[in-house]
């Protein structure tokens, strides 16, 4: 009983020790990876757009003091 017992204490030991050796916490960046997107091009803001922002921050403003 106490051989068996101290054989199953050095198996579970060594795969605990075994078990963790190369992890990696980051995926590794596939090379190139930034040439596949493309960013929209740009739309300028209509009328309408501009007079919510500037209702917005005048509100913000407003607020913030």
């Amino acid at each position: 009983m106490k051989k068996t017992l101290c054989l199953l204490l050095a198996v579970l030991s060594a795969i605990c020790l075994s078990a963790c050796k190369d992890v990696s916490e980051e995926p590794e960046l596939n090379r190139g990876y930034d040439s596949n997107f493309r960013v929209p091009d740009p739309e300028p803001m209509t009328a309408e757009d501009s007079a919510f922002v500037a209702a917005q921050q005048a509100e913000y403003e407003q607020n913030a003091k």
